[in-house]
């Protein structure tokens, strides 16, 4: 995979920390935010695109464990900059039993600091610019970075994962929601 080289923003979400407040569309025209989220944990996972390989590989893990996730009362959202309809078509070839949401205004992307720079090496630049990235004379691309955000019940960061394999994320992600669930119980 490409080299990352910098991230564009500097905003860093550290864990214990409340998540900023969003404002999501998802699928069916509904209206997500922060508030509708409490009294259970979220899974916030970021993605590049609709329909690439990394991205395919991440959601159906997503969904392999979904059940899981569910069990714990735990909703997950997909979040790309891809519209709705990248993202029914997307949903419905896979068969994706979470909602991939719309980030209309990009404020969310930006509020959690999920854009970042590659460098791509000579086999991969020709493969992004054949699928509509913009890539500069450099061999350099600007995308969104793949990152998953996991909240609490009240809108504050239990973990946070970025740069991440699509391969296995998933699996983690609900790992460490299982001990961060024992651990709540606990008190």
């Amino acid at each position: 995979m490409a080299d990352l080289l910098k991230y564009l923003s500097e905003k860093n979400i550290e864990i214990g920390a409340r998540v900023p407040d969003f404002l999501l569309v998802d699928g069916t025209g509904q209206k997500l935010r922060l508030n509708d989220l409490k009294g259970s944990p979220a899974v916030l996972y970021f993605y590049p695109k609709d329909s690439s390989s990394g991205c395919t590989a991440e959601a159906c893990e997503f969904r392999d464990v979904y059940q899981d996730f569910k069990q714990l009362d735990c909703p997950v959202y997909g979040i790309s900059p891809d519209d709705h309809e990248a993202h029914d078509a997307f949903s419905k070839e896979h068969d994706l039993p979470f909602n991939l949401c719309v980030d209309p205004e990009k404020r969310m992307i930006d509020d959690y600091g999920v854009m970042g720079q590659y460098q791509l090496n000579d086999q991969e630049s020709p493969g992004f610019k054949a699928n509509g990235w913009p890539v500069d004379e450099e061999d350099r691309v600007v995308i969104l970075v793949r990152s998953t955000f996991l909240i609490d019940k009240d809108g504050l960061l239990m973990h946070k994962w970025m740069n991440v394999s699509p391969l296995g994320h998933a699996t983690s992600v609900r790992d460490q929601l299982k001990k961060s669930f024992k651990f709540d119980i606990a008190f």
